[in-house]
């Protein structure tokens, strides 16, 4: 079972999933706790773990325990309250070991299936190989709108 191409593909998730953990890590609680394009950051940091948690679950998967409710992990409601990165941090492992789990039972030969669980959830044909490219780009696009929220107050981001 070759897994090149799952190696070289799964490289920007791995990045992606580096500057998650460093921004938690360097985010002031001022910041964690401001709102940025109409949603918490820390609403926005837990959304994107949530996120990598829908993309790789199996069609008898339960979504991993979070620290909210999914509304709030979704984006459909503003959290009620403020997630502290301690209790982020042990969702992000979590969800990093579902994640790896997911990855590493992926082929190459396995990338242009349609992954049929996440297909059903949004509406479209997803392949595999797509699959794996969204972990990296929806968790950029989150990342960028938060690590903004750093720059606009004078600290380095983590880009």
């Amino acid at each position: 079972m070759s897994r090149d191409i799952i190696n070289a593909i799964q490289a920007p998730y791995r990045h992606s999933w580096s500057l998650l953990t460093q921004f938690i890590d360097v985010c002031p609680d001022k910041i964690w706790k401001e709102t940025r394009g109409g949603w918490p950051v820390w609403q926005q940091i837990a959304h994107a773990l949530a996120v990598l948690n829908f993309f790789t679950l199996g069609e008898n998967d339960a979504p991993a325990s979070a620290p909210c409710d999914m509304a709030t992990l979704m984006l459909k409601v503003q959290g009620p309250c403020v997630i502290d990165k301690d209790a982020m941090r042990e969702y992000a492992e979590t969800v990093r070991i579902g994640v790896d789990a997911w990855l590493d039972g992926l082929s190459d030969k396995g990338l242009t299936r349609i992954h049929t669980v996440l297909s059903k959830k949004i509406g479209r044909d997803v392949a595999y190989g797509a699959a794996v490219a969204m972990l990296a780009s929806h968790t950029c696009y989150h990342i960028g709108s938060c690590d903004a929220a750093l720059r606009d107050n004078g600290l380095p981001g983590v880009f």
